[in-house]
């Protein structure tokens, strides 16, 4: 089993942070400046021997890769920040760490593609490293401020190419880490990304093209079944269940407990195969967004290693053999596993202890693997149906339309078979076009028979009744649910009512038709 840790390069400096919050801002300034907000609030946090270090110094990354080996660490996912026209910033760690093939650090990338804007307030999503809000200032000037940074955004296949091509020599290197012999990019936002499908196509001819087998796409917190394109997902905690547990409200100080926010990760699951259950330290924002901030309590290194040793329980029994926490470096909201002066080593050496005692836990999460099993077997049941569902829509839709291309309209067998009168049974999409169909026709629609009968109420002037009702008399009653035609013939039957046909009959009657001309 494989830990690998979230890693913030934002520990050094840059024009631009000098710029937006002052000469010589790194996340150490947040870190320093972070004061406790009411009793026992351990804030600021200090690192262990005050140890206030900077990423462009290569000894740093040595140090770092000498904790990571001695402690049990697998790699490191490194933030990659890459903007609208190729714009970056906080690259020159990773790209030193390139550079600098003697420092055996693995790594792979995270690409944190929001948005950069001064304050969180009416710009999301956005990353912010530090709100600077003067309780003074009047709310022009507060607005002033709630200016973007730098945009994201996503362009065309030119500015993919130029994204691929920076990052192309990363994932040739040695030391980048893989799945499935592809080089993983974790994309902290992928839903944002509209032209994800054509992005990740691209790239990955190109991967193929350069001599590699595909990059393997993991979405944090997005969902497989819903987009095609990724490969995997990943819950990146702890924001994740804060969402779902701590009910944030934006502009409050919010407080939760640390072991509810780890049970609760524990104890869901995301029936998605492809999932990698993630993990975090500690964490506190208020560094960066002082009484703004969320504070999950009650943390210390002897339950961080109980609950990883689950998290690692939980991956295994899933099929999976990596796990991410968060965070290496996040010092600016309290997710560190480096030394700090209240608990030394300790966070550290709770990873350790936790690869080798996770077995332990094994038997208790192989039986929420099995619950997991059997509701991914009930999903492709679903999608299975779903798919038939929509084969056969498409069929009447395409004999539909060949009707029309030969001037052959639904109303001819309504007129050869002298019907006056329907009742129309499913009011989805093939009842709404047969309404439309019927429009200004010399037959009467005397009813609509749905579930929804609300949806069905705004279509036409006519009385809408649930299947269970007293229907209105008729000449005949046409059912567009193909997929359930024949129960709804048999119960309709059961209550009383004859001439029933479906939708599809009426097309494959006048289809005939069109066979004989």
């Amino acid at each position: 089993m494989k830990v690998i840790t979230m890693y913030l390069p934002q520990f050094h400096r840059v024009k631009e942070n000098d710029e937006w919050w002052g000469e010589d801002f790194t996340e150490w300034t947040a870190v320093k400046g972070a004061e406790p907000l009411f009793e026992g609030h351990d804030q600021p946090r200090v690192p262990l021997h005050e140890n206030y270090y900077d990423l462009l110094d290569k000894r740093t990354m040595q140090w770092q890769t000498d904790l990571m080996k001695q402690y049990g660490i697998d790699g490191q996912c490194i933030y990659h920040y890459w903007f609208k026209d190729g714009r970056k910033i906080l690259e020159k760690p990773a790209e030193n760490l390139l550079q600098w093939k003697d420092i055996d650090m693995p790594f792979c990338f995270c690409w944190a593609n929001e948005s950069w804007a001064r304050t969180w307030s009416k710009l999301r999503p956005a990353n912010v490293w530090m709100v600077t809000d003067n309780k003074k200032e009047n709310d022009e000037q507060k607005a002033a401020k709630a200016e973007l940074l730098i945009e994201q955004a996503y362009g065309d296949e030119k500015q993919w190419r130029l994204h691929f091509d920076y990052l192309l020599p990363f994932f040739k290197d040695d030391r980048y880490i893989r799945i499935e012999n592809k080089p993983v990019f974790v994309i902290y936002q992928s839903a944002q990304i509209s032209c994800l499908g054509e992005m990740i196509d691209c790239w990955n001819r190109w991967s193929r093209e350069a001599g590699m087998e595909g990059i393997y796409i993991i979405g944090a917190n997005s969902d497989v079944r819903s987009n095609r394109w990724l490969d995997g997902l990943l819950q990146h905690e702890p924001q994740f269940s804060i969402r779902q547990v701590a009910n944030c409200k934006w502009g409050d100080l919010v407080k939760t407990d640390y072991d509810r926010i780890w049970k609760a990760l524990l104890e869901r699951y995301s029936y998605v195969p492809t999932t990698f259950y993630g993990g975090f330290v500690g964490y506190d924002s208020t560094p960066r967004c002082g009484d703004k901030g969320i504070i999950i309590e009650n943390d210390n290194p002897i339950k961080f290693r109980n609950y990883l040793s689950e998290l690692l329980a939980k991956n295994a029994t899933s099929g999976r053999n990596i796990v991410f926490v968060n965070a290496w470096n996040e010092w600016g909201e309290g997710m560190y596993l480096e030394p700090d002066k209240k608990y030394e080593y300790g966070y550290l050496e709770a990873v350790p202890y936790a690869k080798e005692h996770y077995k332990e836990y094994m038997t208790k999460y192989k039986k929420d693997t099995e619950k997991e099993n059997q509701y991914l077997k009930r999903e492709l049941e679903i999608i299975a149906e779903k798919t038939m569902r929509y084969q056969e829509y498409w069929e009447i839709m395409d004999a539909w339309m060949t009707l029309k291309e030969n001037d052959i309209p639904i109303i001819d067998f309504f007129r050869i078979n002298h019907i006056k009168s329907i009742n129309i049974y499913g009011i989805g999409m093939l009842g709404q076009h047969l309404i439309k169909e019927l429009e200004n026709q010399d037959i009467e629609i005397v009813g609509l028979i749905d579930r929804n009968a609300q949806r069905a109420a705004k279509l036409i002037r006519a009385g809408v009744y649930l299947p269970e009702d007293q229907l209105p008399e008729s000449d005949m009653i046409v059912v567009t649910v193909d997929y359930a035609y024949e129960d709804i013939r048999r119960q309709l039957h059961e209550k009383g009512y004859r001439n029933i046909i479906s939708l599809r009959q009426v097309i494959e009657k006048l289809g005939e038709k069109l066979c004989d001309m």
